[in-house]
């Protein structure tokens, strides 16, 4: 009986132990599946999604440094102390202002046009064409301003403006077909930062070649030659989308459509009609064109306002107007994560946050305003903190009214963005004009006290018809529920929507 039960123990023993390597040997298995599935799952850590956002953010700052470099190169143009070099020609105009707007008379035109062909066509060769052009022009400023006068740069900056209305929409169609929904505030903030880096590069180089010996036209020609370059790489490199892709792995291919692939299984009729009777949308509308006057004399202005007020020179200017585009910038990537951050912790609801958020924007940017237009030649220095306050004021709008309409409706948020934008840049033309009109002598400081409070002005007046009548609630007119398109939501990069 005794060597049967020392049987039994040694095989219960040999039971256990095949057991335990069967459940060693499963273990094993699933930790190898779950191993290859995390890698399809999260894609490869660098593939060719990245390199289609490092192609969109050099094409933003190339593409934004030839639409802002002339904010500065006005002040070289109409100037002929600028250079050393007495043969830089420079002119007596007195239409700077709507040779600032008139920028933005034609840009309004192709944005919705843009974002048809991008989507039906594929965006590649449309944004290949359209930038190549926009350079050209850009290359040919100097000539048409030597030949024209004033009317030949107008009639570049047209050319410039419909051309360049292909970029944003052309970028967020790329976006939309490359960026997985697990990556699209990352990779998307990595894109629009070009904006900023744009805006700062061609400022601060325009101004340093402005006091040159080689004096401002090179600044266009410079610029041109780097849009033309980004030409190349965007025809070697970019691609329509990862079906399309020639080198893209089959692992990065499918982790980027299976993320994308539920927001495009339901198509509805855009419902019209039910846009234009929202009052909701209507209260972004009202925030739209404030922010957009406000910040269009900010950005387009400044640069004359602290050559001819605060007299600065050229060199000068440059450096110190690239300053509160860098806090921008900076504040940028603060509000955003600080507002999901209070909406997850529930501290107040989505709709106070776009609220406040709104009403610290721009009520920020209008003190700021209202401080600017009191300052003196002798508190010069003043004048850029100040100026740099605004900016980081105008971050909190990035995470109200500006995304708000995002909360309305995420199916049809392409549809409502391009509307807003088209608006705000109706808004943008007007305040240059408005200036021109204003100021006769770019040295008083009266005639800049007016249009700084009458920006202020609309400042504060969107923000407040935004706070009493906004919403954040999705629209019965959006569709059915989607969850997957609820996560787009969430995660649409703010500073994208500072691209406008």
């Amino acid at each position: 009986m005794a060597k049967v039960e020392r049987a039994r123990k040694r095989v219960s023993i040999i039971e256990v132990n095949r057991k335990e390597i069967e459940a060693n040997a499963t273990r094993i298995t699933e930790e190898e599946k779950c191993k290859n599935q995390k890698i399809i799952d999260t894609g490869p850590r660098f593939g060719c999604r990245h390199v289609q956002a490092i192609l969109l953010c050099l094409g933003l700052i190339f593409g934004i440094g030839t639409r802002t470099n002339l904010s500065v190169a006005i002040v070289a143009m109409t100037d002929n102390t600028t250079s050393p070099n007495p043969d830089v020609p420079a002119y007596s105009w007195t239409n700077t202002s709507v040779i600032l707007s008139s920028f933005f008379w034609s840009y309004i035109t192709s944005q919705v046009l843009a974002g048809y062909l991008g989507k039906t066509y594929g965006p590649k060769y449309f944004l290949l064409t359209a930038f190549f052009i926009n350079c050209v022009a850009v290359a040919l400023t100097p000539l048409a301003a030597a030949k024209m006068g004033s009317g030949g740069v107008i009639l570049c900056r047209i050319i410039q403006g419909f051309f360049q209305g292909f970029l944003y929409p052309s970028v967020h169609v790329m976006l939309g077909t490359w960026v997985p929904d697990e990556e699209r505030a990352t990779l998307s903030n990595f894109v629009f930062s070009g904006v900023a880096v744009g805006s700062m590069m061609s400022s601060i180089l325009t101004g340093f070649i402005s006091a040159s010996s080689w004096g401002w036209p090179y600044s266009f020609y410079i610029l041109a030659l780097m849009g033309f370059l980004w030409c190349i790489l965007w025809i070697i490199f970019g691609q329509n989308s990862p079906a399309t892709h020639p080198r893209i792995t089959d692992e990065e291919k499918k982790y980027i459509q299976s993320s994308l692939k539920q927001e495009e299984e339901i198509h509805l009729p855009i419902p019209w009609k039910k846009i234009f009777i929202c009052l909701p949308f209507y209260a972004i509308f009202v925030a739209y064109v404030g922010n957009a006057w406000g910040y269009a004399i900010l950005t387009t202005e400044t640069p004359t306002y602290l050559a001819k007020v605060m007299n600065f020179n050229v060199k000068s200017n440059a450096l110190l107007s690239a300053i509160p585009m860098l806090v921008f910038l900076a504040a940028g990537f603060i509000t955003g994560p600080l507002s999901d951050w209070i909406i997850s912790r529930n501290y107040i609801s989505r709709l106070n946050v776009r609220r406040y958020f709104q009403i610290i924007g721009c009520y920020g940017q209008a003190v700021c305003l209202g401080w600017l237009s009191f300052l003196t030649e002798s508190e010069a220095y003043t004048s850029i903190v100040c100026l740099s306050l605004g900016f980081a004021f105008a971050a909190f709008v990035l995470v109200g009214s500006s995304i708000n309409h995002l909360d309305l409706s995420p199916r049809f948020s392409g549809i409502l963005f391009g509307i807003l934008n088209a608006t705000g840049q109706a808004a943008s033309i007007m305040a240059p004009l408005m200036a021109q009109w204003v100021i006769i002598d770019q040295t008083s400081i009266m005639q800049w006290r007016i249009v700084f409070l009458t920006s202020a002005g609309f400042f504060v007046g969107g923000a407040t018809v935004f706070f009493f009548f906004a919403t954040a609630d999705r629209q019965s007119w959006d569709g059915p529920e989607d969850k997957n398109m609820e996560e787009r939501r969430k995660k649409i990069s703010v500073i994208s929507l500072s691209a406008v």
